[in-house]
């Protein structure tokens, strides 16, 4: 039976073969049949939209995470012997940064679209730089936790990034483009090395600072100068395109916007989507899920140097060795984002991400050669880092309609965190963190088992929607919004 495409949401029948039957409502989401030229003229306009959005995104991230990861680096750098940290101080500093994370994110993914994204990524760009630069005056590891606090505040309205992306990118584009900007938090933290090796040699003493007070004040004000040129370049949403792209363009993006599962016009906030994350089995399984990524993420991203340093290497190179750790796991970022893309497929990536990190893991435990030690912390890297694109990026490819999809994402986020916090109170059995390493793996274990879990329940809901495809119910809800019944529309599918 062949149908007419639709290409406009106000369409509210479709010609079929035979009478007029009521149109489907994720008529307005199918990809349209393109021409050759417009097939080119897509491939021309999603290059000027990497060229324009992925720069802005990787530098806010690249400079965001240098802040994040900074104070680990300063503690190697003069900062314990200034202020007499002590290792559970630290501990507790770190953690202090998911206090404000937490607090934050609903309201930050939220109203997005109401603050619109160039404001609110420049607005916490400005924030976040301003208030990492005033730790370089601080006198206590108290004031330094009440800042890191507003740092983690500030930090929840960067954190929207992979939802913005479904504004301009289909759902097999989507962990090709977040690892591509999400590969420049591990680039940050070789950088960070590389720049707190730097300073230890350079800038020491200079004026009367150690190394530590000039991490902060330097890498502050470049989040706080990028923050402009993310106001003016980053652009708002698709309807909202302006130079330089043309008005064909701007047609462009607002029908791929509509083939990405998403509908003009959506800023408002629908309480019954915020409900239906709660009664959505497929919303707590990406949480419990991210949760166990972030236990290793915080353990690698927060405690690498002092790990380093934790084997036997001094305080200069223990900097200095974590640029090949970062490295290395920037191009595993790309390796497996790229590879999901390709595959179409999140979840058998996902495991293979937390079975490498794992075994990352065993080596920190089992070792006591600080040249294997070290090696195992290059693979936990590779297994970590990609998990948090390619986990986000199945969450986004299979909830549907912006206030579910806003709420799913600040809802495995702030969990998240919270593991976070747990991940850094751990990690305070200096110097070989046995306790905390062991509690990582046993994330990644975990994660194994419900990433395989969540595959087969969805395996489970694509087969029953196909089997039911003619049934009263499916017939009755198909004329139905995603903006109605989100992903539980008949004829959307679920990414495996």
């Amino acid at each position: 039976m062949n149908s007419e495409k639709v290409e406009t949401a106000d369409i509210e029948m479709v010609q079929l073969d035979g009478p007029f039957k009521p149109a489907n409502g994720l008529a307005q989401h199918e990809e349209i049949f393109l021409t050759p030229e417009e097939i080119k003229a897509e491939r021309r306009f999603v290059r000027k939209i990497d060229f324009l959005i992925l720069p802005l995104l990787t530098i806010m991230f690249f400079l965001a995470s240098l802040d994040r990861g900074d104070l680990s680096n300063a503690y190697t750098a003069g900062l314990s012997e200034e202020l007499r940290m002590t290792p559970s101080q630290l501990s507790t500093d770190v953690s202090l940064f998911y206090v404000g994370y937490i607090l934050l994110e609903l309201p930050a993914t939220l109203f997005m679209k109401k603050i619109t994204p160039n404001v609110q990524l420049s607005a916490a760009l400005f924030s976040w730089g301003t208030f990492t630069t005033l730790i370089c005056v601080c006198k206590t590891w108290e004031a330094i936790g009440g800042l890191r606090i507003l740092i983690g505040a500030a930090g929840a309205f960067i954190q929207v990034a992979s939802l913005y992306l479904t504004f301009f990118y289909k759902r097999d584009e989507l962990a090709t483009r977040g690892g591509i900007y999400y590969a420049m938090v591990a680039l940050a933290g070789s950088t960070n090395g590389l720049l707190t090796y730097a300073m230890l040699k350079t800038l020491n003493n200079v004026r009367g600072w150690l190394a530590w007070k000039w991490i902060f004040f330097i890498e502050g004000l470049m989040s706080v100068g990028f923050g402009l040129v993310v106001l003016i370049f980053l652009p708002t949403s698709p309807e909202k395109l302006k130079w330089p792209f043309s008005t064909e363009e701007k047609k462009i993006a607002i029908r791929r916007y509509r083939e990405a599962f998403n509908v003009e016009n959506t800023s408002n906030i629908r309480a019954a989507q915020i409900w239906s994350v709660l009664k959505d089995p497929k919303c707590w399984a990406y949480t419990l899920i991210y949760s166990c990524v972030n236990i290793s993420l915080s353990a690698f991203s927060n405690f690498l140097p002092v790990m380093i340093r934790g084997y036997g290497y001094s305080a200069v190179n223990s900097n200095l060795l974590t640029i090949p750790v970062w490295f290395s796991a920037a191009c595993s970022i790309v390796f497996f984002c790229t590879l999901s893309d390709k595959l179409k497929k999140r979840g058998p990536l996902l495991i293979t991400c937390f079975s490498i990190a794992a075994a990352g893991w065993i080596i920190l435990l089992a070792s006591k050669s600080k040249w294997v030690e070290f090696f195992g912390t290059i693979v936990i890297g590779c297994g970590t880092l990609p998990q948090v694109v390619i986990l986000q990026t199945w969450m986004n490819n299979n909830i549907v309609g912006y206030t579910k999809r806003a709420t799913a994402l600040a809802t495995i986020i702030m969990i998240g965190q919270t593991m976070g916090i747990a991940s850094a109170k751990a990690y305070s059995d200096a110097p070989r963190y046995k306790r905390g390493n062991g509690f990582a793996l046993g994330a990644m274990l975990v994660g194994v088992v419900a990433t395989g879990s969540l595959m087969i329940f969805l395996k489970r809901k694509n087969v029953a929607k196909f089997d039911n495809q003619g049934s009263e119910e499916a017939i009755a809800r198909r004329t139905m919004t995603i903006e109605e019944i989100q992903d539980d529309h008949p004829d959307f599918f679920y990414y495996i």
